[in-house]
């Protein structure tokens, strides 16, 4: 049991101490809240000196002039110089010094910290208290003062973009704020004063102290790492060795069961191992696999991962995740002693001529020799075999497109379009095209069919050419349907007879009710029912559109001198999508009319002899042909009245 006396001593103590600053003469001023004075910056500073604060901080028991040594006299001058914390945190401030914000501030940048701005003034907690600004959990905030600030950022070229909100998104974070004081911080990757540059090998998060700084918390991790080839590269002065942060991240680092994150099992293979290892240049450089990556991706293990399976074998579910090891070493989970057990970790009873039946690609072994001469052979196979029936079918279209040319000629024709609109017609069909096939053969480079029109020697210059000069034909032809349509006396009423109306939504809607079979009176279509309207707008609207974004595109200097610079990143979204919707509104819309309709079949040959049978125009533009009938009926009178 306590002695009475002595726990009124140790309270009175207590009272004394939290009553130091009241006692102060310096309270009869700075304890008026509404004391201030200017700043620099045209407003005004507190000089408001809350005593209830003063006194729970860990300065609670010191006397103003312990720290403000330079506040003589009453009043005081002012203002007093900054405080001097190292006359009694010598060590801390020795470390500080040797670090970036010390030579910040010694350079005379005003932005630099000191101690106040991470510990606070009259209100300094221990670190082991919740509020104080020092704690681990409000550490991110205090540091964000300055790194979340965009501008200061940029002022002082600090590269990592958002660092609290990503760490706050990190596990680190996230452990924090369930509560947990034990998480790393700020502190524990940066040091709490000597914050030196990651280019610094004194560094913490220099890369080749990387491992260690995380082996704080992750000693078994990194110790694994250590052991690897990564760890060993590293340890020998490899420039391209991945480490800790390479694959996890810096500061937003995500649970391996997060989907976004980089080491989750559908992503790890694409986001961590791919960058590295698809690089050609590197295998080659160290002797690796020339290409893993990409016989990764064309196996099933590959394909199936590449959909977001979580169980489809991925890099780490061969190679392990911190303890790889090349496959030469006894040890490897690849080496070919272990290759049976580490495939019958999802493959039971695998044996080893299995666990041989799914390697990365050798070039010079014997099954990659096989497999690649057999994919060649197929690919020969199937341009004879497909082309041969292609050219079979052709031959046999061919005959019926002939037939029907031939018995169009013994039918009595309507004269629908006079030879200039068929020129019109086969100028645009040319034109549009060799611009599809010329616009998607640079945009898709890649692939097979573009390769092959390289190869078969459609190169840059030439490609740039033919989609240029297909360009202005196009947009020639289009100039000259304008003039087409106000001067030539066959195009008269052409316009007018184009122009969407009330009576096109009644015949779509005839016209559908006809086909479903829910009534048997077919729409009374005149010369153009929308089907052909829709079709000629559409073109109108395409045409403009990428004559519009193409000369964008063509001349971006003169379009950025009357236009914003975003002018062109826009033009070329638009006149990819513009080209995507008309070449599938031609290949599934207009072919079908001009091919593929049943009544049409093998082809309609009105766009190239301009002419149509009676019973056709009779069937299909029924009040059209109404009208011609009656002017031929009207002009067969007036001749046989002179």
């Amino acid at each position: 049991m306590p002695r009475p006396g002595l726990s009124i001593i140790f309270f009175s103590i207590l009272l004394a101490a939290a009553g130091a600053l009241a006692q102060s003469p310096c309270a009869v001023c700075h304890g008026d809240s509404t004391m201030t004075r200017p700043n620099a910056s045209g407003g005004e500073d507190t000089l408001f000196v809350d005593e209830a604060v003063f006194a729970r901080s860990v300065h609670g028991r010191l006397d103003c002039k312990d720290c403000h040594r330079d506040a003589v006299g009453d009043p005081h001058d002012s203002p007093l110089k900054r405080v001097e914390c190292a006359r009694c945190h010598s060590e801390a401030a020795a470390e500080f010094a040797k670090g970036l914000h010390s030579q910040a501030l010694a350079a005379g940048d005003a932005d630099a910290p000191v101690c106040s701005d991470c510990h606070g003034k009259h209100d300094i907690l221990s670190s082991l208290e919740t509020a104080s600004r020092t704690h681990p959990a409000r550490l991110p905030a205090t540091c964000g003062a300055c790194h979340r600030d965009k501008g200061l950022a940029e002022k002082h070229d600090i590269r990592v973009a958002a660092p609290v909100e990503k760490f706050n998104r990190g596990v680190h974070g996230k452990a924090l704020m369930a509560g947990n004081d034990g998480a790393a911080t700020c502190s524990s990757c940066h040091e709490p004063h000597h914050l030196r540059s990651a280019s610094d090998p004194q560094s913490p998060v220099f890369r080749a102290n990387i491992s260690k700084t995380c082996g704080t918390c992750h000693g078994d991790v990194e110790a694994e790492y250590e052991g690897s080839i990564h760890g060993m590269d590293l340890a020998r002065g490899v420039a391209e060795v991945p480490t800790c942060t390479f694959c996890h991240g810096e500061h937003e680092i995500l649970s391996p069961d997060d989907a976004a994150s980089p080491t989750a099992a559908a992503n790890v293979s694409e986001k961590i191992c791919a960058p590295c290892h698809g690089l050609l240049q590197l295998n080659e450089k160290y002797g690796i696999t020339l290409d893993p990556v990409t016989s990764y991706r064309a196996s099933y293990h590959g394909l199936a991962t590449n959909r977001g399976s979580r169980v489809a074998a991925n890099c780490t579910s061969c190679h392990g995740v911190h303890a790889i090891l090349p496959q030469s070493n006894p040890a490897s989970t690849i080496h070919i002693a272990n290759l049976s057990k580490t495939c019958g970790s999802c493959h039971p009873n695998a044996t080893q001529e299995f666990s041989q039946s799914y390697i990365h690609a050798k070039p010079d072994s014997f099954g990659d020799r096989l497999a690649r001469y057999i994919g060649k052979a197929y690919l020969w196979l199937i341009v004879v075999v497909i082309g041969g029936m292609v050219l079979h079918n052709l031959i046999i279209w061919l005959k019926y497109a002939r037939a029907k040319w031939r018995a169009q000629k013994l039918q009595k024709t309507i004269q629908r379009f006079d030879r200039s609109w068929i020129i019109q017609h086969l100028a645009i069909f040319i034109s549009f095209t060799l611009l599809v096939i010329t616009g998607f053969a640079l945009k898709y480079s890649n692939t097979a069919w573009a390769r092959l029109l390289t190869t078969l020697g459609l190169s840059e210059g030439l490609r740039g050419l033919i989609h240029r000069i297909s360009a202005v034909v196009m947009l020639a032809a289009g100039i000259y349907h304008l003039g087409y349509l106000a001067f030539a006396r066959s195009a008269r009423g052409e316009l007018k007879a184009l122009l969407p109306g009330i009576d096109d939504v009644r015949q779509f809607i005839a016209n559908m009710k006809y086909h479903l079979g829910i009534s048997r009176e077919r729409a009374n279509f005149a010369r153009y029912g929308y089907v052909e309207k829709a079709e000629y707008w559409a073109l109108v609207w395409g045409t403009a559109v990428m004559a519009l974004t193409g000369f964008v595109l063509w001349f971006p200097t003169t379009a950025t001198f009357l236009l914003p610079a975003w002018i062109v990143k826009v033009a070329e979204v638009i006149h990819l999508y513009e080209a995507w919707l008309a070449f599938l509104a031609i290949l599934l819309y207009h072919m079908f009319f001009a091919i593929f309709h049943p009544a049409d079949y093998p082809i309609n040959l009105t766009g190239f002899t301009g002419k149509i049978t009676e019973e056709e125009a009779e069937e299909r533009f029924p009040a059209w042909y109404e009208e011609v009938k009656e002017k031929e009926h009207a002009t067969k009178e007036e001749g046989s009245a002179e």
